[in-house]
């Protein structure tokens, strides 16, 4: 699965790193997400020399910066409908495509 040892699994859950599924008291079933998280705390930890404090903290706030980013798409969506009520309501003779709000994240490349 991911190449780290049952022990180091335990500790980064005892840690709060990761939260699998029990099934029972010792099977433990590992998410997509999980898995990827796992391969994050092996990048800090292995390629970057980050002690496990600092994966916690960093892996929380990477986690409310995805938060955010959700929040300010949901703005921008009510934004972009209520300028559109807007421009239905008085009948503005204007491209609604051109006034419509775009936002880039800045975890994606385009």
């Amino acid at each position: 699965m991911s190449g780290l040892h049952p022990q180091t699994l335990r500790l980064y859950e005892r840690l709060g790193l990761i939260k699998p599924h029990r099934v029972g008291r010792s099977k433990r079933l590992y998410s997509e997400a999980d898995i990827e998280r796992l391969r994050r705390i092996q990048h800090f930890t292995q390629e970057l020399g980050v002690n496990l404090a600092g994966v916690d903290i960093i892996l929380r706030l990477l986690e409310r910066i995805e938060q955010i980013n959700r929040e300010v798409e949901e703005i921008i969506e009510q934004t972009n409908a209520r300028i559109l009520q807007l421009i239905e309501e008085y009948n503005l003779p204007v491209d609604p495509n051109t006034l419509l709000i775009r936002y880039e994240r800045l975890d994606e490349e385009g």
